[in-house]
Order: structure tokens, then sequence, then C-alpha cells
């Protein structure tokens, strides 16, 4: 009887010394995925509201890409004087990318606002504002 519990105890080691090595080989190829995919997650972008003013309905504002990274239409938000945020590429159909050193000037009509005050811009963690001339 004595035979039997240590072959069982030897059978059952085994078979744990087994689970944990897979264990361990899962959780090192989780830990070199997950840092794959925060190298590949870029930065805040760098963004600037130079100026905004409005005329006639239409507010015109230019903005600078001063980072290394494009910044989406897409995922690039206006707020007017505090207001529910709108998305860029629902009024600024022109292009789709703001590109790393570029300025550009925008309209944006239709937005209801009249002698505004503030512009607000935020685009993936990157904010700017400025206050209309």
């Amino acid at each position: 009887m004595g035979g039997s519990v240590s072959i069982s105890a030897l059978i059952v080691g085994t078979a744990l010394l087994g689970i944990f090595a897979l264990a361990s080989l899962s959780l090192n190829n989780s830990a070199i995925t997950a840092s794959e995919v925060l190298e590949e997650n870029p930065g805040e972008p760098e963004m600037r509201l130079i100026n905004a003013s409005e005329a006639n309905g239409t507010i015109h504002l230019n903005i600078t890409n001063s980072g290394d990274e494009p910044i989406s239409f897409d995922k690039t938000w206006f707020s007017i004087d505090g207001s529910s945020p709108i998305r860029a590429s629902d009024y600024h159909t022109q292009t789709t990318v703001l590109f790393a050193g570029e300025t550009q000037h925008i309209q944006l009509t239709g937005t209801g606002f009249t002698s505004p005050t503030r512009l607000f811009v935020a685009s993936m963690g990157g904010q700017s504002g400025v206050s209309f001339s």
C-alpha cells in the first residue's frame, strides 16, 4: 500500500508541475503581447489653436499640429462656450487629417452660435483653447 501512495503522489506532482509550466508560458506570452500594444500606443497629440473668429454664424479658426503624429478630425472635438462637444469631421470635410507640423484654416458653419467668446478643442488626450478675437 505504501508503494501505491508514493506512485500516486508522483503522478499528481508531475501533473501539477505541467500545469504550472503551461500557466507560466501563457503569462509570459500575455506580457509580451501587452508590451507590444503599449509600444504601438502613440502619446497625446500636440495641437494648438492659434486664433478663432466668428462672422455671420461661421466660425473661423486656425489650428496647428505641433507634434509628431497626425491628428484625425474624426477623433477631434470642439466645444464652443462650454457647450456639448461637436465632432470636427461633422463640420470640416475638406481634409480628414491634420499632419505633423501642419496648420489649417477651418470653417465651422451651421453650428448655431453667434458671438461666441471661447473655443476649446480636444483630440485623443491633446487639448487647446482660445478666446475669440
